[in-house]
């Protein structure tokens, strides 16, 4: 057979195995852009569904990273994978003494959501610079939608969410003052950051300011505390932090870490001596959180160590306890503390406490490992979060989690194009 024979020259898998490479590429990209343009749209109309999202970009994020060679990306076992590791096997064992049904679920769904990041986080790190520039503005056009869409929904009072649920007229106040437009305008509340920041990268540095100023003044006054709360602690960090990121950072490692020691006494003083359960100065719910710290305050000092078990709150036994401002099912606990700290002390002891702090130390150090017009972006979305977790939702629920992650990969997307263009 001669030498330069086909049969020789070119392997009989060769004209099959690069069209197959090109479909999955094409397959994963169209993914990818579906999954940044819908983030915005559904978040405002169906928060609940986000769990959803977060799993498709696991797969999404694993697939890639599998094209392209690169598992190693996750495999290192560095400080934060350690601290997220020992904390998930933590959880995992509390659920042993834990009175929640769901506690094992509970913990993969933590579980998905740090591998998430994780993948998520690698596989964004690898992308060429063309794709992380589209990704970006199929990103800011669905926010853009969603942001638009939550505004219209809000001055009408949710038409399309009163359609699509079968809401009654006469049950419209039910849910003008429930949680279906708090949880949309929490999650907005995230992920106007990595939208400005995106902004910002592409050269509109007096518009990116705009996007958290307009979001707040369009749609939060008709929309939760906690939110306007979360906007307004962003806002002010992020002024801080163009002012001096450094000693913005360090203020806010001494604030976390004086939270996670001083949660339990503060709870148990807020509640005790001062009273501020039935302080006029306080606006109702503000007192009913007071009331509900100083009681997960005490249920977390009887098992000071290891905690009552993952997702305990939800199942604690009353023992009596009746709330005075709205009881909710068997326990005084109306699902968890709405304090994240607290959740965590209450539900793994100082084990855990010890641990979380630990990863959102190691989480505000990373901001520093940004470009310097990156880091009031990513501090104000740490400051946003860190007040909505304080004062609203339980830090474990599904959705909630899926938009703390969904905005930390926003922000690296976007924070990444500065690194390819400066």
């Amino acid at each position: 057979m001669p030498a330069n024979s086909p049969d020789l020259a070119t392997p009989r898998t060769a004209p099959t195995s690069a069209p197959a490479a090109g479909g999955l590429d094409a397959m994963l990209r169209t993914l990818a852009g579906a999954a940044a343009l819908l983030l915005g749209p559904l978040a405002a109309v169906a928060p609940r569904g986000l769990p959803v999202w977060a799993i498709l970009v696991l797969l999404l994020s694993l697939a890639g990273l599998a094209q392209r060679g690169a598992f190693g990306r996750i495999l290192r076992l560095t400080p934060p994978v350690a601290a997220v590791t020992a904390f998930l096997a933590l959880a995992l064992a509390s659920s042993l003494w834990s009175p929640s049904a769901r506690a094992a679920a509970t913990v993969g769904e933590i579980g998905y959501i740090a591998l998430g990041a994780l993948a998520g986080g690698a596989w964004i790190a690898g992308m060429p610079a063309a794709e992380l520039r589209r990704l970006a503005k199929l990103f800011l056009a669905g926010g853009l939608a969603g942001g638009l869409l939550f505004a219209v929904e809000a001055a009408l009072d949710f038409p399309l969410n009163r359609w699509w649920n079968g809401v009654p007229d006469d049950q419209l106040p039910n849910l003008l003052n429930g949680n279906v437009p708090k949880r949309t305008a929490a999650l907005l509340c995230l992920l106007v950051w990595p939208a400005a920041l995106a902004v910002d990268r592409f050269g509109r540095r007096a518009l990116a300011m705009l996007v958290p100023v307009g979001y707040a003044l369009a749609c939060l006054p008709l929309t939760s505390r906690s939110a306007m709360l979360g906007i307004a602690a962003g806002l002010v960090t992020l002024a801080a932090a163009r002012a001096s990121a450094r000693w913005t950072r360090r203020l806010f490692a001494a604030a976390v870490s004086a939270a996670f020691l001083l949660v339990l006494p503060a709870a148990l003083l807020f509640s005790g001596p001062l009273d501020l359960d039935h302080s006029p100065l306080l606006f109702r719910s503000a007192q009913h959180r007071v009331e509900i710290w100083g009681h997960a305050a005490e249920r977390a000092l009887r098992t000071p160590v290891f905690g009552q078990g993952i997702d305990a709150s939800r199942s604690l036994p009353p023992e009596g306890a009746v709330s005075e401002f709205s009881p909710i099912g068997d326990s005084l606990l109306p699902l968890h503390p709405h304090n994240a700290f607290l959740q965590v002390w209450l539900e793994t002891g100082a084990v855990g406490a010890a641990l979380a702090l630990a990863v959102l130390l190691m989480l505000l150090a990373a901001t520093a490992r940004l470009d310097r017009h990156a880091q009031p972006f990513a501090l104000a979305l740490f400051a946003a979060a860190l007040a909505m977790g304080s004062t609203a939702y339980g830090i474990w629920q599904p959705w909630w989690m899926s938009g703390f992650l969904a905005a930390a990969l926003m922000l690296r997307l976007a924070a990444r194009i500065g690194e390819q263009t400066r």
